[in-house]
């Protein structure tokens, strides 16, 4: 099983949401060897991270190269959909609240809600544009996994499918990934790729 990931918090991000993401990836790792593989699509990897990985076999990371390295947040919201089609990626992961505009196309896709508000974004411009891009993941994926029913509440008000949401997620401390979540998460990758293949 491949999944496809937007991976910017797991390279970037120091906190406990970068901490959560990471623990994910690597339980999927280690507990599914044999039956798992995960491509990590981040616009840059930050020195504290790029050895995190590195003992994993089932885990490669993808950067921007090329002219791409000049505008890196547009390959990673434009251009990422060529990458997963020639991978045969089946399941597209958004861990940072959001996918890559037309993603979807190809692929069955999922994004991890931590919540409505802007909490990791540092000015107003970022705030404005985050907003926008979380609207359109939050219509555009297949699933919205909410970390808490709490999360969850506040998607369905915003208007979001309460069809398409899961709750996964530790209702104490959302960046604390379990094994339990682990496995959740795993079962409902399956459950996708199972969709995209028949």
């Amino acid at each position: 099983m491949l999944v496809g990931y937007d991976a910017n918090n797991v390279t970037r991000n120091s906190s406990g949401l970068g901490d959560a993401c990471r623990t994910l990836v690597e339980g999927l790792a280690k507990r599914h060897v044999g039956d798992f593989r995960a491509l990590l699509f981040s616009t840059r990897i930050k020195a504290a991270y790029r050895t995190a990985f590195t003992s994993y076999a089932n885990v490669s990371t993808f950067v921007p190269d090329g002219g791409a390295k000049l505008f890196p947040a547009a390959w990673m919201r434009y251009a990422l959909s060529p990458w997963l089609k020639a991978e045969k990626v089946k399941v597209f992961h958004g861990l940072n609240e959001e996918l890559p505009y037309g993603v979807g196309r190809d692929v069955k896709t999922v994004v991890t809600c931590y919540g409505l508000d802007d909490h990791h974004c540092t000015s107003l411009l970022d705030v404005l544009f985050w907003r926008r891009r979380m609207r359109y993941s939050l219509r555009a994926s297949d699933v919205v996994v909410a970390v808490s029913v709490a999360v969850k509440g506040q998607l369905v008000e915003s208007g979001v499918d309460e069809q398409k949401i899961v709750v996964i997620g530790n209702e104490s401390d959302p960046y604390v990934v379990t094994d339990r979540e682990v496995e959740q998460y795993y079962a409902l990758y399956r459950q996708l790729v199972g969709e995209a293949e028949a």
